[in-house]
């Protein structure tokens, strides 16, 4: 089985992490008995459209690979995880974000639906909150992307990592409170803790209906 993990430097190997989400996964699910490969196709400073939308990031964005990294591998499953980098923005408060919420949301469906076109199954995840360092305009914007990607999931009843909730409530469940920034390296890019929370909520998801079929 080859699932692949298409987002952006949340999901890429990264200095200072040990272990991102998606080699934890493929550890858990191999130590589960399923022979699976998790192909790490995370970019840092990606978001979901072209550099054509916008170019702030001088990397391949989602749409400019989305074929070479994503579909060329066949996958049975794709994890998506995306937002961080389309809601931020440059310009401050009330300025338009780098990639606007509805092409957020329009760009995501479109990978959902060439994904399933070619029989691919899909696990959406929000994007994680943002630490205590960031302004709150920034944290509530983020947040309107993750209530995106929870209403796309129950539209189209997909599977979702509410990466967003997890954290608050893993952090209430340590500290009793909700104070996240132990779970970051910089206040935005989990930790090797944070990148657990994530790889057990997908391996959870994955074990059950992989077992089921």
């Amino acid at each position: 089985m080859r699932i692949v993990a298409f987002g952006n430097s949340t999901t890429a190997l990264r200095k200072g992490v040990e272990k991102v989400y998606s080699v934890r996964l493929q550890e858990k699910l191999l130590n589960a008995g399923l022979d699976v490969i998790v192909v790490n196709a995370g970019v840092g400073g990606s978001h979901t459209g072209s550099i054509r939308d916008n170019n702030f990031a001088k990397v391949r964005h989602g749409m400019d690979r989305f074929e070479t990294d994503v579909l060329a591998h066949s996958p049975d499953w794709v994890i998506i995880n995306f937002g961080l980098n389309d809601a931020y923005q440059d310009q401050g408060i009330g300025t338009q974000a780098r990639i606007p919420l509805a092409q957020y949301r329009q760009n995501l469906e479109f990978y959902i639906r060439k994904i399933e076109e070619q029989g691919g199954k899909i696990i959406l995840l929000t994007p994680n909150p943002l630490g205590s360092k960031y302004e709150q305009f920034r944290i509530d914007q983020v947040k309107k992307y993750a209530a995106s990607v929870r209403e796309i999931a129950r539209e189209q009843n997909l599977p979702l990592v509410d990466s967003w909730k997890l954290f608050y409530r893993y952090a209430r469940s340590k500290q009793n409170g909700r104070n996240i920034d132990f779970l970051y390296l910089d206040g935005i890019h989990p930790n090797d803790e944070g990148h657990e929370i994530i790889a057990n909520a997908l391996f959870k998801l994955l074990r059950k209906r992989c077992e089921s079929h």
